[in-house]
């Protein structure tokens, strides 16, 4: 099986033996679109030297990675992969774990404005899939797939009811697949009753969120109808209300199409901070005193606290909290004051478990658990994807 995770400009991608979940084959090509494309590709585990081509779209991606798989003698024939599974980012009333019909490949050109950076993309390399390997099962699974599960009153919005019944315009969440690894891992290692947890999933990196998790069920999250909302990100506005649109473009005479473009291009942790989206960077100067940075990184930080006060309040309570991401799993001090505003509940930090990144950063004993868990996306993806597989055959 092979699984397939593709941005505007990379193409990354595992060949999978199920479901032994064994992995043979991890390869990414960076910088699609150029002439002056990197190829890399492990071996069972063994690298291989990396190839510098033409990559000019997706479609030559798929071609190229097809085409290793073979040269590489990994398989003997495309006719040996049983399946393809794709980490898709958005249908609207097709998202979940489903087989790329031609409905469904409809759904994400309707909804490709809500992920413009990765619908076109997904749609070029699942077509060329289509016509390389006719005949082989080929599985979405959707980002907000996970997400169905959010009951109607938390996934609506307080707008005219016919955008809702004819527009699709909901909450929809992201980081489906990330979410649903972290929250299945923290109830296996805590040995939680399958059917009794409540446990906060903290998704941080340079796109962010977190979800409520309760009783096997995502109840909700902090994104919305598209990931712009929800916690300042990298280059994210995150929550704001929107009636700062209509007023900034009379303030600033400019087009609606122009705010957007400063939203997405010039807002989050990068416009507050003055310096990077990267927290690490943000992080450095902050330590120096400097004003936008401490400012940039205090609003991420209360955004978070924001959110968890707001799950635990809906989940009556809270048995985990879980970090994953490069934010979250590896800025401790991070961890540490976002955790210590669960003190009153009685969640007991070590600070020595923290500091070195440890699985299990709570102290025995603890009320409220908390966990630094690396995610794995992709093994969701080839799971489902067999799911998907066996029940349509």
């Amino acid at each position: 099986m092979i699984v397939c995770n593709i941005g505007s400009s990379s193409f990354k991608m595992q060949l999978l033996e199920m479901p032994g979940e064994q992995e043979r084959v991890r390869g990414s090509i960076e910088r699609v679109g150029s002439e002056e494309s990197t190829a890399t590709y492990r071996v069972d585990r063994s690298e291989v030297a990396p190839e510098h081509v033409a990559i000019p779209s997706q479609a030559e991606a798929v071609r190229h990675a097809l085409s290793f798989l073979e040269r590489s003698g990994v398989i003997g024939s495309l006719g040996e992969i049983d399946a393809v599974g794709f980490k898709t980012v958005q249908a609207g009333e097709e998202n979940g774990s489903v087989l790329l019909t031609d409905r469904v490949l409809e759904a994400m050109e309707r909804y490709r404005d809500l992920a413009p950076a990765h619908n076109p993309p997904y749609l070029v390399a699942i077509r060329m899939f289509r016509k390389l390997l006719p005949g082989t099962p080929l599985v979405g699974v959707f980002e907000p797939g996970f997400h169905t599960s959010i009951p109607d009153y938390a996934r609506v919005y307080g707008i005219p009811y016919e955008w809702i019944a004819e527009n699709g315009v909901v909450k929809y969440g992201y980081h489906g697949a990330s979410h649903r690894y972290v929250t299945g891992e923290t109830v296996r290692i805590l040995g939680l009753k399958p059917g009794r947890h409540r446990v906060i999933s903290c998704h941080l990196g340079g796109s962010s969120s977190l979800c409520a998790f309760k009783d096997g069920r995502s109840i909700d999250t902090s994104m919305g109808f598209t990931p712009q909302s929800g916690l300042i990100q990298g280059t994210r506005i995150g929550d704001m209300d929107p009636f700062v649109l209509p007023h900034i473009m009379k303030a600033r005479n400019i087009t609606l199409e122009e705010a957007l473009r400063e939203c997405s291009s010039n807002g989050g942790l990068k416009g507050l901070s003055g310096i990077s989206e990267d927290m690490r960077d943000i992080k450095q100067a902050a330590e120096r005193g400097d004003r936008r940075a401490m400012l940039a990184r205090s609003k991420f930080i209360y955004d978070i606290k924001r959110y968890v006060g707001e799950f635990l309040v809906v989940m009556e309570g809270l048995d985990a909290i879980t970090f994953t991401g490069g934010i979250g799993q590896r800025d401790a001090e991070l961890r540490a004051e976002v955790l210590s505003s669960l003190s009153f509940l009685g969640l007991r930090l070590n600070p020595g478990r923290n500091a070195a990144h440890q699985q299990l950063i709570s102290e025995p004993g603890s009320p409220i658990a908390a966990l630094v868990l690396e995610t794995n996306e992709e093994l969701v993806v080839a799971r489902e994807t067999m799911r998907v597989v066996s029940q349509a055959t």
